[in-house]
């Protein structure tokens, strides 16, 4: 085994794998407030989300996948993160997101659990897929 194997063996482990499966199936809201989808335009990976609403914070997360297991890790840690969260509160945790891949500190709060994905800081090329849940949602609160 080389070291790249060993890398991505970090980056691909049990734990993310386990919660990429989590959103193999599409999650629909029959009546939600406001809808987007994000497409990435290097690898073709699409997410499309709903958002239910009160008081300008998320109450109900409806999603609908077609990623890699990358993506689909940041949309199972969203899925229960998200909920009573502002428009601002969601921008803030996807800089944190951002701010983790590019070498800073790692999310914390609710959104702590995306520190599964500081492995991937390695792998520039994916960080445009990881960040593709929030850019879908930033688009629906728009």
């Amino acid at each position: 085994m080389t070291d790249d194997d060993d890398s991505l063996m970090q980056v691909y482990n049990r734990a993310l794998m386990a919660l990429s499966a989590q959103t193999e199936t599409p999650r629909h809201l029959k009546k939600p407030d406001v809808s987007a989808k994000a497409v990435s335009p290097i690898c073709g990976s699409e997410v499309r989300v709903e958002l239910a609403l009160h008081d300008n914070k998320v109450v109900d997360f409806g999603y609908e996948v077609e990623a890699c297991a990358l993506t689909r890790t940041v949309v199972a840690i969203m899925k229960t993160a998200i909920l009573g969260k502002t428009r601002e509160e969601i921008a803030q945790a996807g800089a944190a997101l951002r701010t983790m891949l590019e070498g800073g500190t790692e999310p914390a709060g609710d959104w702590a659990d995306l520190k599964i994905l500081a492995p991937v800081r390695e792998y520039k090329a994916r960080h445009n897929s990881i960040l593709l849940p929030f850019e879908a949602v930033e688009k629906a609160l728009k």
